[in-house]
């Protein structure tokens, strides 16, 4: 590779909390980069259509508005480096290898904030590697960025409410939603936001929205279903049903919605401290209150800290964006604390209500039952049985991975590590630290590898 390209300030992730920071800390002089692996910034809540694609309506619910106006003041920025189509393969101190369309690059910079957000939650049942069956965040991409439908009749199933949403904006680009299947029981959900109302009622926009959706789906008389439970995706060449606990039904497509994960790779590889990040797994970076890591120069926001939606990921960021700012002795103490002050109290309203719905949708209790021959490691076609011989002899997650190949595939283990570390989790208890990090954290060309330096 040719020599590290140097920038005061390096952010990988484009989305709320990558944009927050890197606002905060205009008018400073720095020179930023902003790396991420879509052309365009946004991340997965503002989905942007492809340069020169136009998309009526785009994301019109006013919901949006205060994250697309963020997405404005980011783009006028002038003393920001915009690395869309590159991913963030590698972190080491004070540099980021990244991979694009031109290869690999070195990027260096005494300060590196990872903001990499999170994605949905991989879970393992009979029938899930159908073509046709997708995690709902993906179905929800399709959607959001080109109008585009998985499929001409969606089912979606899980615990989050946000199939509501994405179950809205199939029927408003003009498809059907087979059903909206929960696995928990409606009073339950209503149970979990009760038990707090002023920390509900303070998220109310999020509340309209999710009436707004269900009064969409009445409309459109898309069944929202409650205490049921999907247990097998059903059809030869691609899915074409489900067996539910209420009956089979038919579809063409069909989104999981479980919960989400933060993606984690990048942290854990620097050395940073985890914790175990939610009942939904994965794993969320400790950070202080200027959203400093463990790492020396290290700075983490956004889901990477833990799932909590695309506000709380925008109030981290911006905090972040004044850590870095107050490190670098660009504001003094005073100023940095005063400046601050909203996006504390911004983050720690958003957090409770993310803590709430975390109960709300909690899916430990509801996962599908893989069979001995589901497959859990779609990368090397690892089955369930052969990860459950190797969790009763008390292997470790990395002794797994060394076992089996569990984890050594393109994904690095991002989909199949929660549904390991839930069996070993059964087996003697939540203690195991799962995967160790390892280079590279996405897939990677070999050609890159074997360019000349």
């Amino acid at each position: 590779m040719a020599e590290p390209e140097r920038f005061d300030v390096v952010i990988v992730g484009g989305g709320p909390a990558g944009q927050a920071a890197a606002i905060a800390l205009a008018g400073h002089s720095l020179s930023i980069a902003v790396i991420d692996e879509q052309m365009r910034p946004g991340g997965q809540i503002l989905r942007q259509p492809p340069a020169g694609f136009t998309v009526a309506n785009w994301l019109a619910d006013r919901s949006y508005a205060p994250l697309k106006d963020q997405l404005d003041r980011f783009g006028q920025l002038e003393n920001v480096s915009w690395l869309g189509g590159h991913s963030a393969i590698g972190l080491q101190a004070g540099s980021i290898v990244a991979s694009g369309p031109d290869g690999m690059r070195t990027i260096a910079a005494d300060r590196i904030l990872i903001a990499a957000g999170c994605q949905d939650l991989a879970v393992p049942l009979p029938g899930w590697t159908l073509p046709g069956v997708y995690a709902a965040g993906g179905i929800q991409a399709f959607t959001k960025s080109q109008q585009l439908l998985a499929g001409r009749r969606v089912l979606l199933a899980g615990t989050h409410p946000l199939q509501l949403i994405i179950a809205a904006q199939i029927v408003a680009a003009g498809g059907t939603v087979a059903a909206v299947l929960f696995a928990q029981p409606r009073a339950a959900m209503v149970r979990a936001l009760a038990r707090h109302p002023l920390t509900a009622l303070g998220r109310l926009s999020d509340l309209f929205t999710a009436r707004a959706a269900m009064a969409t789906l009445a409309r459109s008389g898309t069944p929202v279903r409650y205490d049921v439970s999907l247990s097998a995706l059903t059809g030869r060449d691609r899915v074409s049903g489900a067996t539910t606990s209420a009956g089979d039904l038919q579809c063409d497509a069909a989104g999981l919605c479980y919960g989400f994960v933060p993606q984690s790779a990048l942290p854990r590889m620097a050395g940073a401290r985890m914790v175990a990040a939610g009942p939904a797994g994965g794993w969320a970076c400790v950070h202080d209150d200027w959203m400093r890591t463990s790492v020396p120069g290290l700075y983490a926001a956004g889901e990477t800290v833990g799932v909590a939606g695309a506000a709380a990921a925008a109030a981290g960021g911006e905090l972040a964006g004044l850590g870095i700012a107050l490190d670098l002795g660009l504001l003094d103490t005073k100023a940095a604390h005063r400046s601050a002050q909203g996006a504390r109290r911004q983050l720690a309203r958003h957090r409770a209500f993310a803590s709430l719905l975390d109960t709300a949708a909690d899916p430990r209790a509801f996962f599908p039952a893989p069979d001995s021959g589901t497959i859990v490691c779609r990368c090397e076609d690892i089955e369930h049985g052969i990860l459950s011989e190797r969790v009763s002899a008390g292997d470790s997650a990395n002794a797994v991975k060394l076992a089996t190949r569990c984890g050594m595939g393109v994904c690095q283990g991002r989909n199949c590590e929660p549904t390991l570390l839930r069996m070993i989790s059964a087996a003697r208890g939540p203690n195991d630290a799962g995967f160790t990090a390892r280079f590279p954290a996405r897939p990677l060309a070999i050609a890159d590898l074997l360019a000349p330096d």
